[in-house]
């Protein structure tokens, strides 16, 4: 009970000093409590970024500036970034004639997609490690096309071989078929320094099911709409949540627009592999084994080089923005040009200038 007291109070704590920066460079931002949960006017936020109406998703209102297009619903949690889809951790709500939206989805998500290189800390990725999940003994989703634990493999060592040839170093959690237990995963990656984590996976549900979606860890103090029951210890977050989402942001953007698959989100969830890790990280889920017409494309070589493709061009666009100016250099000795913004279908977010 006094442990759950203390990460209140620094829950709390840290709010405070968010809040009061974003204040400071916002001017004054009224902030509202509904439902035990602190909202602001959207129209401040859409000031902040100076975002005017636009005709944007059907259904939604919509804002942006240049080509950049942000749409969200009453009562909902859906969030959309040039009509790629985010969940917020809490829906958005009205209040009178004012929509308003939770200062953690501010904070955590809205601020570093639309400016990842100012919300993001700056560090040029050094390992990428790539966790092909399930394997052994654990086959993970099975249907009459596909075996999940296959295809993440195949993908994982396609994405590798892509990797090392843009000057990436790799390291993989497994190479064969083989069984690793989650803790196993989670602490290779939290023993290779200047890394991120990627964990690939396909999925499994009703026969209809179909797409792709992308999960990182749920915020501090948010719990995930996939835990059965509600346990606080497991309410800490990391100290990733930007990174998180920029990099989530970064590789779901280019499997979408690459594969012309349905566009499930970028989700939250507490995760096991997700909870204890200490490098910015991704739970990607390819598509639907269950599913028949994306079951065999699934387990075809060109879906998997697609993919794979993909996930790279995501992670070199990521760590262009993050680099905060470093490069690296590919194999031919060829100088990486940077990116001051991760690239959302075809286009820039949008550059802010003040730090949230």
């Amino acid at each position: 009970m006094l442990r759950f007291i203390h990460i209140i109070i620094l829950m709390l704590g840290l709010l405070v000093c968010s809040l009061s920066g974003m204040a400071q460079a916002a001017g004054k931002w009224n902030i509202y409590r509904i439902d035990g949960v602190d909202y602001v006017k959207l129209n401040d936020v859409w000031k902040y970024y100076n975002f005017k109406p636009k005709q944007g998703r059907s259904g939604f209102i919509s804002y942006g500036a240049k080509d950049m297009i942000v749409s969200v619903k009453p009562s909902r949690q859906d969030f959309y970034v040039n009509n790629y889809r985010y969940i917020l951790s809490y829906p958005v709500r009205t209040t009178g004639d004012q929509l308003m939206i939770s200062t953690i989805d501010v904070k955590k998500l809205v601020d570093p997609v639309l400016r990842p290189n100012k919300s993001t800390k700056k560090e040029a990725i050094g390992t990428v490690v790539i966790d092909p999940g399930h394997g052994g003994h654990d086959a993970g989703a099975v249907s009459p096309y596909a075996r999940e634990k296959d295809c993440n493999l195949a993908v994982g060592l396609k994405l590798k071989k892509l990797l090392e040839v843009k000057g990436f170093k790799v390291v993989m959690t497994r190479s064969g078929d083989y069984f690793l237990t989650l803790r196993q995963r989670v602490e290779i990656a939290n023993r290779t320094p200047n890394s991120i984590f990627v964990s690939i996976h396909h999925n499994s549900g009703r026969r209809a099911a179909a797409g792709i979606e992308t999960f990182t860890l749920a915020p501090q103090g948010t719990t995930s709409p996939f835990a059965k029951t509600r346990r606080f210890a497991e309410l800490e977050g990391n100290n990733q949540d930007r990174e998180n989402i920029a990099l989530a942001t970064a590789i779901h953007s280019r499997c979408i627009k690459s594969t012309k698959a349905i566009d499930r989100g970028i989700q939250r969830a507490r995760f096991s592999v997700l909870c204890t890790i200490e490098r910015p990280a991704i739970l990607f889920e390819g598509g639907f084994v269950s599913n028949p017409e994306e079951g065999r494309k699934i387990s075809s070589a060109s879906y998997q080089n697609t993919l794979a493709q993909s996930i790279c061009e995501g992670i070199v666009n990521y760590n262009d923005v993050i680099s905060g100016g470093l490069r690296r250099t590919n194999k031919t000795g060829s100088p990486r040009k940077g990116s001051n913004s991760i690239r959302i279908n075809g286009s820039n977010t949008y550059r802010g200038t003040t730090r949230l």
